[in-house]
């Protein structure tokens, strides 16, 4: 059994060793011909990628919101049809207080306000997008003061001038320079810096450190021209849940407590709408999973594209080297030897554009890693999977113009000028 396995291994190594002669005998054409496998494997390797970085930072723009939280939005819940009986969305901080008071298993919340503003110190200025909210925000998000403090309950109930201002934004004003208990003009109104939170980084290309917070009751004073119609109320609502609480249950419970506070009957369309950090990460994993499905469906099309042009180069080699064949034959080769010679020698031209391939898609994926700041992973599992599929490719691809060279008449190749 062993002598067996050295001898079929030993016939495998014979037929790399013919198909990489033949290549490097006609290496212009060997060279083409690998380009158009490197292109396919380079598109759906890359798609493969490109899909799987989106999935990782969906992810990470719901994680830096919070990972057991519902967000609540002014708007009607047009989601399951009904009749409409409210002009607008409501929400108000009566509606945050009564959540926060009747409904079980909350860890904390964050009534918000945002705008977007203009901050000046010193010749420099920088927009940035502004969120008026309580200490809650803090807890919900997972987001901490890195240096200074955070905002307070004293802050907002007197609504003090403060500013807790994102890395990014303290960056543009003030460069590497510590900004805690620094004077800034927010639209020609000062604000004293009272902390610089710590990074979020980025994902999916939006930046979660350039953010300026600030207390909602200054938020509502000072920019009353960019708050809801009403004076009490809200443009978002996040709810932070203990761990274990079940999110589901969670949103029933808030959907009735509200619908009563708005005397909602019957089929009524909601004023309002509730959704998980669990609803986002189930609907954006469908999301990108269809849209990975897209990228490598289109960019199959070239690998098949190069698959056909092996068979094609293939098919002219058995033409080329029909003497060869006969020739093989006569001495005493199999026609299984002959059907194995052609196929790793398109198995080896797959692979070969295949790493190429490969070696493409990781400095492309580099590149957009670094340059874009879009994450791109391509694994080891990837990679290897890369090869094997190239392989794969060279032996279907491969096969025909194979089992054409082993149906050959010896007498008739031999006579083969």
């Amino acid at each position: 059994m062993i002598g067996n396995f050295r001898q079929q291994a030993s016939g495998w190594l014979v037929n790399v060793a013919i198909a990489m002669t033949a290549l490097r005998t006609n290496l212009m054409r060997s060279i083409l011909t690998t380009l158009g496998v490197m292109i396919g494997v380079f598109a759906v390797t890359l798609a493969v990628a490109v899909g799987s970085g989106a999935q990782v930072s969906v992810m990470q723009s719901i994680n830096a919101l919070g990972s057991n939280m519902a967000l609540i939005f002014p708007q009607p819940d047009t989601g399951e049809g009904g009749r409409r009986s409210f002009d607008r969305g409501r929400l108000t901080m009566r509606d945050a207080r009564a959540i926060q008071k009747q409904i079980s298993g909350i860890d904390d919340i964050a009534p918000q306000l945002r705008s977007n503003i203009q901050l000046i110190v010193a010749g420099r200025n920088a927009s940035t997008n502004a969120v008026g909210t309580t200490p809650g925000y803090g807890k919900v998000s997972n987001l901490v003061a890195e240096n200074g403090r955070f905002i307070s309950e004293a802050d907002v109930r007197s609504a003090a001038r403060v500013v807790v201002l994102g890395p990014t934004v303290a960056r543009k004003l003030f460069g590497d320079f510590d900004p805690v208990g620094e004077t800034i003009r927010i639209n020609r109104a000062p604000f004293t810096v009272i902390g610089i939170t710590e990074s979020k980084g980025s994902s999916f290309g939006n930046d979660n450190d350039d953010i300026a917070l600030m207390p909602i009751s200054t938020m509502r004073q000072r920019f009353s021209g960019d708050s809801p119609a009403g004076p009490d109320d809200l443009q978002l609502l996040f709810v932070g849940f203990q761990d274990g609480i079940s999110l589901p249950d969670a949103k029933r419970e808030m959907t009735k407590l509200l619908r009563e506070r708005y005397r909602v009957r019957g089929k009524d369309i909601n004023p309002f709408t509730i959704r998980t950090t669990e609803e986002f990460m189930k609907e954006s994993a469908q999301v990108t999973g269809i849209f990975q499905i897209v990228l490598v469906a289109i960019a199959s099309i070239s690998l098949l594209v190069g698959g056909i042009g092996i068979m094609n180069i293939m098919l002219v080699s058995v033409t080329e080297r029909t003497r060869e064949i006969g020739l093989r034959m006569a001495l005493g080769a199999k026609r299984s030897d002959i059907r194995n010679q052609f196929l790793v020698e398109a198995a080896v031209l797959c692979v070969i554009g295949g790493a190429m391939g490969l070696i493409l898609a990781i400095a492309g994926g580099t590149a957009l890693t670094v340059y874009a700041d879009f994450p791109v992973p391509i694994g080891v599992g990837v990679g290897v999977g890369a090869i094997i599929f190239s392989a794969f490719i060279g032996l279907l691809f491969g096969g025909y113009p194979a089992v054409r060279a082993s149906r050959l008449s010896p007498i008739e190749a031999l006579r083969t000028e």
